[in-house]
């Protein structure tokens, strides 16, 4: 179920990412918010692009790609994932992330 759950995620992500959309995911508990992003170099590539990650006002990137298309996308749908494991509830604009926590 988990991995049904992280493959339909990645085809939404992927689908959105053909237009080099903004990739954005937002994951809260409580009070708090943690924000994964895919951020593109280019308007019309997918690659080179890199994965934000903002705790607590700070941001950092996580992982950077230079030429392999759709890693961004990929790395940051499964950092929703390990968010969501953790007991945070993260969405998209494409609806809700996987959240293993929540599967069977």
């Amino acid at each position: 179920m988990r991995n049904f759950l992280l493959l339909g995620s990645l085809l939404v992500v992927s689908v959105s990412a053909t237009a080099n959309d903004a990739i954005k995911y937002t994951c809260k508990m409580n009070n708090a918010e943690r924000v994964i992003e895919v951020v593109y170099t280019s308007a019309d590539k997918p690659a080179p692009c890199t994965v934000s990650y903002t705790k607590d006002g700070v941001t950092q990137t996580l992982w950077s790609y230079e030429s392999t298309e759709g890693q961004c996308e990929a790395k940051a749908a499964e950092f929703a994932e390990k968010q969501a494991t953790w007991g945070w509830t993260c969405s998209n604009e494409a609806g809700t992330a996987p959240a293993a926590a929540s599967a069977e």
